[in-house]
């Protein structure tokens, strides 16, 4: 019996049209938002290549690749066919609305109805600068012949090795961030001292490789006597003359931190640096990668700082390091994760918390290079990645969608705000010629006439009470929401968060919670060391207030990490997959659900009080349910369950739109964009958790 053959697939692809006709429609929707016109201010690469560039390069390219991306084994001809048609169409789409745009007399009514319009034909964004009569022809075809070669293109790219792949877009987006940051991260450091990091690092890691393999102790001697090396080399070019205006290490000297160093503590910190390059051969291959990354950032904050823009020779520099950094560590990882497969299990936690401990060394010092406006920045996504641990311990572990946690937020805020403020919590009701003038004086009647009040909190104080007051109401919320589930459940939350956001604009509670106005202004946090012949220090900018967060963060990941290897978190992720079954074996329902919402709405509640101590103010415009929506898209993006995903996640969804805060407009549709690529792409997050062994085979047995 001969075998029916099976006919041919047809040229065009089952997914071009449709793909070509969504992405067509979402092209429209952003050009009418007046995105390419905005994006056309800010430069990326200065004179060069601005942001509208590059946003059309992405809305072009990205649903070319989602065509060609399933015909990878289909023939090169079919490939470049689909892509190519595909990224025609989409520019086609574009050119007609740039055409119809020059053809009107007047584009007020457009702007009317869609007030967000900027035009793109008089100034030729899209057209190579063609504008006028000359539009029509050369600079319209001029853009679909463009989408037609970006479709191309990614149909030639799609069969390239992933590596080189991943390498590249990685390396172009860390440009494009660069590029839009220059002038906020050109002073971080100079390129001598990102060039004798760099060295000093790879001197440590070269030497560690070369001594044969052995203890951690004596690659890490290796390590400390390249470092030792690199910090005489240093003394001697210092000595020498190497800082004067024309000498080797010549550099800004507003910028320049390290080489200014007193000789001893120059020294610790290359030993140091030689130190964590000889740890990198043993490290787990994540943390080998991301070392690698660190110093090729260096280097390249380092370059923008010598040519103090982003032109044409830097871009070109900072994309060969960022590829370099991303290439070397792959060539060198078999090697290195060899020889952290082979330690001992003791020497592998050893070299681990090393690290850790050097990373958490970088942590403390980067506000001295970063200047306050990336740390602050930074201060606001960590104040995300604790309420983001927080919201996991409901999410991720337990399996409750709680859309409320703007609630615990506000009340951990406002509970530290009444206890470090006149109010009448604090001041009470006896002395009136103290509370006479204050807004609370309204409400000392009845049984509160005679209140004495607590006193005024220090910070210190008041934060283990906000603490607890926002762990009393997640339980409280929990107790009448036990029987719930899934989508009941998040709507019940939901509504918790706006009536905490209702009671906190109500005039009845005016007097207490200050309605629209809010409380202001908080004290400062202030640590008095005067009892002990200390300094007094107060945390009232974005460089010392970095450090609580750091604490706050740290503090979190130790209660989750610990928790989560826990009966209490095996009986959480038993609930997560199945309630039915965890209460057959045994789990109290009731009492693990009230733990977590106890334990998530504490995170919230911490994260709150940071929050009211770094500005000086509370205000009810600050907790509205977008928080929650935040928190929840970056454990959703990074992996439910995982805490390098909620830090990777705050990063992406938080860190960078603040930093780049001229596209704040659009963070709603990043949020969403990120949203569907990860669903799409990577459903159960960028990092997901590893998942769980009880018990290691031995060597040679039955797995």
């Amino acid at each position: 019996m001969a075998i029916p053959r099976k006919p041919a697939p047809g040229w065009l692809s089952q997914h071009t049209l449709p793909t070509t006709f969504y992405a067509a429609v979402v092209l429209v929707i952003l050009t009418l938002t007046g995105m390419f016109g905005n994006f056309a201010e800010k430069d990326v690469i200065t004179g060069r290549l601005a942001l509208h560039l590059v946003a059309l390069v992405l809305v072009l390219g990205v649903p070319a690749w989602f065509v060609v991306r399933p015909l990878v084994a289909a023939p090169a001809a079919q490939r470049l066919l689909n892509g190519a048609l595909c990224g025609g169409l989409l520019a086609l789409v574009l050119a007609t609305m740039v055409f119809i745009e020059a053809s009107l007399e007047s584009i007020e009514g457009l702007v009317f109805v869609f007030q967000n319009y900027r035009p793109l034909s008089p100034a030729g964004l899209l057209t190579y600068g063609f504008s006028g009569d000359g539009l029509v022809f050369p600079g319209l075809l001029l853009l679909i012949l463009t989408g037609a070669g970006i479709g191309a293109l990614l149909a030639l790219a799609v069969r390239l090795p992933g590596a080189v792949l991943s390498t590249a877009v990685i390396s172009a987006a860390l440009l494009v961030v660069f590029g839009l940051m220059a002038l906020q991260i050109r002073a971080v450091i100079s390129l001598p001292e990102a060039l004798v990091l760099l060295l000093t690092l790879s001197g440590g890691y070269g030497v560690a490789r070369w001594l044969p393999a052995g203890g951690v102790w004596r690659r890490a001697a290796g390590g400390a006597a390249a470092g030792l090396v690199a910090g005489g080399l240093v003394l001697l070019l210092v000595n020498g003359g190497a800082l004067a205006p024309d000498g080797l290490l010549a550099a800004d000297a507003a910028v320049t931190r390290l080489l200014l160093l007193p000789e001893l503590p120059r020294l610790m910190v290359l030993v140091l640096v030689g130190l964590a390059g000889a740890l990198l051969t043993l490290a787990a291959p994540a943390l080998h990668q991301a070392g690698w990354l660190l110093a090729g950032g260096l280097v390249a904050f380092g370059v923008l700082n010598a040519s103090g823009r982003m032109n044409d020779v830097t871009a070109l520099l900072t994309l060969l390091i960022f590829a370099g950094t991303l290439l070397l560590p792959r060539w060198l990882l078999p090697a290195a994760a060899a020889d952290h497969a082979a330690l001992p299990p003791a020497q592998r936690v050893t070299v681990n918390r090393c690290i850790w401990l050097g990373g958490l060394a970088v942590l403390l010092v980067a506000p001295v290079f970063l200047g306050q406006y990336i740390t602050n920045v930074l201060d606001l996504v960590m104040l995300y990645i604790i309420m983001g641990i927080g919201l996991n311990i409901m999410v991720g572990y337990a399996g409750l969608l709680d859309l409320g946690y703007v609630a615990s937020f506000a009340i951990g805020a406002y509970a530290c705000a009444l206890l470090t403020t006149p109010s009448v919590i604090t001041l009470g009701c006896v002395d009136t010629a103290t509370v006479a003038g204050l807004r609370h004086y309204e409400m000392c009647v009845g049984a509160i006439a005679g209140w004495p009040g607590i006193g005024i909190l220090t910070f210190w104080q008041a934060l283990p009470l906000a603490i607890l007051a926002s762990a009393c109401a997640g339980m409280l919320l929990g107790i009448p929401v036990l029987r719930l589930r899934g989508d009941y459940f998040a709507i019940v939350t939901l509504g918790f968060g706006e009536i905490t956001r209702v009671i906190t604009r109500a005039s009845i509670t005016e007097p207490l919670l200050g309605s629209a106005q809010g409380i202001s202004p908080i004290p400062f946090p202030v640590i008095n060391l005067s009892a002990v012949g200390g300094p007094v220090i107060n945390l009232d900018s974005a460089q010392t207030v970095y450090y609580i967060y750091v604490g706050g963060v740290l503090l979190a990941i130790f209660v989750l990490t610990r928790l989560a290897g826990s009966r209490i978190g095996r009986a959480w992720r038993a609930m997560r997959a199945d309630e039915d079954a965890a209460e057959a074996m045994g789990v109290n329902l009731v009492r693990m659900r009230l733990l977590a919402f106890a334990l998530s709405a504490a995170f919230a509640g911490m994260s709150g009080a940071f929050f009211g101590a770094q500005l000086r103010g509370i205000f009810p415009d600050s907790f509205t349910i977008l928080v929650s929506i935040n928190v929840l898209s970056l454990i959703i993006i990074g992996g439910l369950g995982s805490i390098p995903g909620v830090i990777v996640g705050a990063l992406m969804l938080v860190g960078l739109p603040e930093a780049l805060r001229e596209l704040q407009d659009y963070r709603l549709l990043a949020f969403g964009v990120l949203l569907v690529v990860a669903m799409l792409l990577r459903p159960q997050g960028l990092i997901p958790p590893a998942p769980r062994q009880l018990a290691t085979p031995p060597a040679g047995g039955a797995a």
